[in-house]
């Protein structure tokens, strides 16, 4: 049973992820930028064709099969991870999630959609999406169940 986990989270990661980005489609147009907190949040429509801050974006298919290849990596490491490890199996289900989410937009649109815009003033993070911030929390909970797994030993 909890095995599924993480496939449970991934599929869960991916329709928030496709909702998000539904919403964003239906109701924006590319480049428009809706303020949800003043000047610190906001939704704003962009197309990425590359990776984290948009570098690269020539590189669309390498991506698409870098990506590919990284799911595979993943989905073989989830084997391996204890069935009483919780933590990690949200990790990995979160990053596998959040990595599906954007090759589906890399194969359908050609490029991510990016909406999540915080910042102030002319001070702004690189805009980001939902299975983005899973990537970076599951990074983050791999790199925590690392050092605590480390730390033990």
């Amino acid at each position: 049973m909890v095995r599924i986990l993480p496939f449970g989270v991934m599929v869960i990661v991916v329709i928030l992820d496709r909702i998000t980005k539904f919403f964003v489609l239906s109701a924006m147009k590319e480049g428009e930028s809706i303020s949800i907190w003043h000047d610190f949040c906001c939704l704003s429509y962009i197309k990425n064709q590359g990776i984290a801050f948009g570098l690269f974006p020539a590189y669309k298919n390498f991506f698409i099969v870098t990506t590919i290849i990284i799911v595979c990596i993943l989905l073989y490491f989830w084997k391996s991870i204890s069935k009483n490890n919780l933590w990690l199996q949200i990790a990995i289900g979160f990053i596998l999630g959040g990595a599906l989410g954007n090759l589906w937009d890399r194969i359908a649109f050609g490029s991510v959609i990016d909406f999540i815009d915080i910042g102030y003033l002319n001070h702004r993070w690189p805009a980001f999406n939902l299975a983005d911030s899973m990537i970076c929390i599951g990074v983050g909970m791999t790199f925590i169940d690392f050092m605590q797994t480390k730390k033990k030993s």
